[in-house]
């Protein structure tokens, strides 16, 4: 006879429940979690059987010049507003009418304008730069100083002055060291209005062949001056620069 029949006949007691469903539960709890389970590994299981996702890449977008021209112009033209604090307003007084000759009157004071006022007036002037779409900003570059031929007199009143720091000497040729042989060298160098030599020119060198002006030449770019002045201002100017060579024994 088995349990269904046993449980019929008012047979079936708590031992045989028991036994029937110990087991059965174990199995529906077992089922149960590996359910869950299934649930929460879904998508990490959709997504390994579809492989690695690309990432898309981030968007693009092209922004022309003149807008970043025209907002940077606009950040640095914005000014934080001043806040004004204006007194409590003192009680009003009665006042009372008094008659005056034609010559004492005195006319109203124009009123002071408003900063929207003000605001509106300057919007067309030349005080800023108004950009407008589309447009290219091109910063103008300072034009160099055009250097005059040699044989071009510049007249001045303070003639250039070598600096003493900024003066190196040059050197002894070997050659004529070991001749026992003194030179001379003479150079005109084109000196600008910031006192830079920008150009130079050997005129003589005696004796030559000797490396004289050969060691003039690697010196004289680094000589600086304090500048030549006409009416108060800076000018460029040639001027000539002896050097002489001694040899001491």
């Amino acid at each position: 006879m088995n349990y269904i029949e046993e449980l019929e006949q008012g047979r079936y007691g708590s031992f045989e429940l028991k036994k029937l469903v110990g087991p059965n539960l174990l199995k529906g709890l077992a089922i149960s979690v590996l359910i869950h389970l299934i649930l929460i590994a879904s998508p990490y299981i959709i997504q390994l059987l579809k492989g690695e996702e690309e990432i898309p890449p981030p968007p693009t977008r092209v922004v022309d010049i003149s807008q970043l021209t025209k907002l940077r112009s606009q950040q640095d033209n914005t000014q934080e507003q001043v806040k004004i604090v204006q007194a409590a307003p003192a009680a009003p007084k009665v006042t009372r009418l008094v008659a005056v000759e034609e010559d004492e009157v005195v006319e109203d004071q124009p009123a002071i304008k408003t900063m929207s006022e003000i605001a509106a007036a300057t919007a067309g002037s030349d005080e800023g730069l108004d950009i407008q779409p589309g447009e290219v900003i091109v910063i103008k570059e300072e034009t160099p100083e055009a250097i005059p031929d040699a044989s071009t007199f510049t007249p001045f009143e303070i003639a250039p002055q070598p600096l003493p720091d900024f003066k190196p000497e040059p050197a002894y040729p070997e050659i004529a060291k070991m001749a026992g042989m003194p030179g001379k060298v003479t150079c005109l160098v084109y000196v600008d209005k910031k006192g830079e030599v920008k150009k130079y020119k050997i005129v003589s060198a005696k004796p030559q062949n000797l490396g004289f002006e050969d060691e003039v030449e690697k010196i004289i770019m680094k000589w600086k001056f304090t500048p030549a002045i006409q009416q108060g201002n800076p000018v460029g100017v040639w001027i000539s620069i002896p050097f002489n060579f001694k040899f001491k024994k």
